[in-house]
């Protein structure tokens, strides 16, 4: 296969000022051939206030000829987004940005490059390489998420640097044919090691984590160890398993090669 562009999808609840930026910042880095189309996934929490600013993004990136969509996710939660949004994309690759600057939009440009180079494998973003960081980050939490990096590489044997951030550009088709089971931010997890258990490529580069100064966490620091039940789950389970019903394994793999 080859890169032709990428479905850019965004979750949105109550995110105003982020989420123009976002937009602002991927149209002003990437090439607009590259661009498929926005993927504003919403639910009934998303603001009016949000909305106020999705539409207003909706008329200037359609003036620009790119497609944006608004889906109302149909699964729960987070996880239950993504995989709404995997499932609708049209791009021949996707990735998923979050509309509060978390996932370092300002990245999306250099990731569509390095697809280009290896359009069937995983283009990630680290926040644990050198040039890499995290910015407003509790320094309990970026210990945990050291530890747990470390016993991810351990278990999985790969020198993949970050497994848990969620921010990486992949063939649709891959996505799109992994059964996520995960419904909340766990999934982030299951969107590296399935892949890495189907035997596909990763490449990294280094990446900012923000997050806002006035956002208040949604997530525990005790919830971070539910990350670790995927890693777990899938780490010895049969390919077949993670691929949704009908999906063949090599079939896929030779989609992806094709």
């Amino acid at each position: 296969m080859r890169f032709e562009n990428v479905s850019v999808i965004i979750p949105t609840l109550r995110e105003t000022e982020s989420f123009l930026q976002t937009i602002d910042t991927i149209l002003d880095s990437c090439e607009h051939q590259d661009l498929k189309e926005f993927l504003i996934m919403v639910c009934d929490a998303t603001t009016e206030r949000s909305m106020e600013y999705i539409l207003r993004c909706k008329a200037r990136v359609e003036s620009m000829g790119i497609c944006f969509r608004i889906e109302r996710q149909q699964r729960p939660y987070l996880g239950g987004a993504l995989v709404d949004g995997f499932l609708a994309a049209k791009g021949s690759h996707l990735v998923v940005e979050t509309a509060d600057l978390n996932t370092a939009p300002e990245n999306l440009a250099s990731m569509i490059e390095l697809a280009k180079q290896y359009p069937m494998d995983v283009i990630s973003c680290s926040r644990w390489l050198k040039g890499s960081g995290f910015e407003n980050y509790q320094f309990v939490k970026r210990a945990w998420n050291y530890c747990s990096q470390k016993l991810l590489q351990a278990l999985y044997m790969t020198r993949l640097s970050d497994f848990t951030w969620g921010t990486h550009l992949v063939p649709s088709a891959l996505y799109q044919a992994i059964d996520f089971q995960e419904r909340k931010h766990p999934i982030a997890v299951e969107e590296a090691v399935i892949p890495l258990r189907l035997g596909i490529a990763f490449h990294e580069i280094p990446g900012i984590c923000h997050v806002d100064e006035s956002d208040v966490s949604v997530q525990p620091l005790w919830a971070n160890v539910l990350y670790l039940r995927p890693a777990f789950k899938w780490r010895f389970a049969k390919k077949e398993k993670m691929l949704r019903k009908g999906v063949d394994y090599d079939d896929l793999i030779n989609r992806l090669r094709g």
